[in-house]
């Protein structure tokens, strides 16, 4: 098999065939997809066994007990033996052609990992769907320093095998954000990042993420990543050699876009504090970071003006 794509699915079958569907239809024809079912209550696993059924020759069909998206994604690379490795969550879909697109770059490359455009989407008609760009676009020369500015997330990404499991990458287990270590890890692990300027990975959004959660203790989660994150750069050395990029991190994360989070949770006043004590403590000067200019007026000025005395003025919008 030329890739394996693992698709951790828990509760997925309103959106499962859709996103399996996906994969049966992929014109690359040497891919392996790895369904893991992690302790399932609804019928996840009659509509993953029926791809099984109908594509055996493409798709395994494995079951666990119920331990998170992070245990089932490492319980099914145990399964991989191919080149190329990649993610997919039950609730999304790739372009049929994704897969074949991003493994003859890294043919022609030799790239360790290749990186794709993503649609982020609603079920809603009514809502605005946009693309983000896979690699940064603001103007950095260095192709790691781009990486590390750009999503971080697992899936719109392919990976060499051997390259992965050299380095003994597994996902956290129990926590949020998994995603943002492992990316940040890989991509100080190599130079060798290619990028495929194509919308090929739909990302599905919807009011149960993240984004819209409320009360759930995870929200917290990103203070514990981000101090694991803090201790990967001081580990590797490049504290020093990636501050600005590290600040940055720390800014979008518990200033900006996760102060978004934090602002619909019943708990942002605690979260406010607890990302100005980590802000103060180890960013000091985050206000003059470099690549804030590179932002949205609006999220400069939010950035700027966002405290407990204007809080209700920002709260009024983003709650809206």
């Amino acid at each position: 098999m030329k890739l394996s794509v693992i698709v951790p699915m828990y509760n997925a079958e309103k959106h499962l065939d859709e996103c399996l569907r996906s994969l049966a239809l992929q014109t690359l024809e040497e891919l392996q997809v790895i369904m893991v079912n992690d302790g399932s209550t609804d019928c996840t696993d009659l509509i993953a066994k029926s791809y099984a059924s109908k594509y055996p020759n493409r798709m395994i069909y494995l079951e666990k007990e119920n331990g998170g998206i992070s245990d089932a994604r490492n319980y099914g690379l145990s399964y991989v033996s191919s080149e190329y490795l990649t993610f997919l969550d039950s609730d999304d879909v790739v372009e049929i052609d994704a897969y074949q697109k991003m493994i003859d770059e890294l043919d022609k490359t030799q790239d360790d990992i290749m990186v794709a455009d993503i649609q982020c989407f609603f079920d809603d008609i009514n809502s605005n769907n946009y693309t983000m760009n896979g690699l940064n676009q603001w103007p950095i020369t260095d192709i790691q320093k781009k990486a590390i500015l750009s999503p971080l997330f697992a899936w719109n990404k392919v990976y060499r095998t051997k390259f992965w499991f050299d380095l003994g990458m597994y996902f956290p287990k129990g926590v949020w954000y998994e995603d943002l270590q492992i990316c940040l890890e890989l991509f100080l692990s190599t130079r060798k990042i290619g990028y495929l300027n194509e919308t090929l990975y739909h990302y599905r959004q919807h009011k149960t993420s993240v984004m819209h959660t409320r009360n759930n203790p995870h929200l917290k989660d990103i203070f514990t990543a981000m101090a694991s994150i803090r201790q990967l750069f001081e580990d590797r050395g490049v504290f020093d050699k990636y501050y600005q990029e590290l600040e940055y991190l720390h800014v979008e994360h518990l200033r900006l876009y996760g102060m978004y989070r934090f602002i619909r949770s019943n708990s942002w006043k605690e979260c406010y504090f607890m990302s100005s004590a980590v802000m103060d403590s180890c960013f000091p000067e985050w206000k003059k970071n470099h690549y804030i200019q590179y932002l949205r007026k609006n999220e400069q000025i939010f950035l700027k003006f966002y405290c407990c005395a204007t809080a209700w003025i920002f709260h009024k919008r983003i709650n809206r």
